[in-house]
């Protein structure tokens, strides 16, 4: 647990970001090798973002910009939130 000025800092889980690569990329006929060579991101980067519970750590704005010009979405699209039960 974190500690901010020697008090422990507890976390509330408001809700998930989920990216919807994996369900675009099946609606439309790209493969993650040509989203990869559109975009000029790695194939290991394309494959990371679409993993199954579409759960990531981390992705830069720039991939976000390159990944939205490529699908032709917006950011909303491209993410959901899900809302905690």
């Amino acid at each position: 647990m974190p500690r901010y000025r020697g008090q422990k800092v507890r976390y509330r889980r408001r809700g998930v970001v989920r990216l919807r690569l994996r369900q675009l990329l099946e609606a439309r006929p790209v493969s993650p090798y040509g989203l990869a060579k559109f975009t000029g991101l790695s194939l290991n980067t394309i494959y990371r973002l679409t993993r199954p519970s579409g759960r990531f750590t981390l992705i830069r704005a720039d991939t976000i910009e390159r990944l939205c010009a490529a699908l032709r979405v917006t950011p909303h699209e491209l993410f959901e939130y899900e809302k905690p039960s």
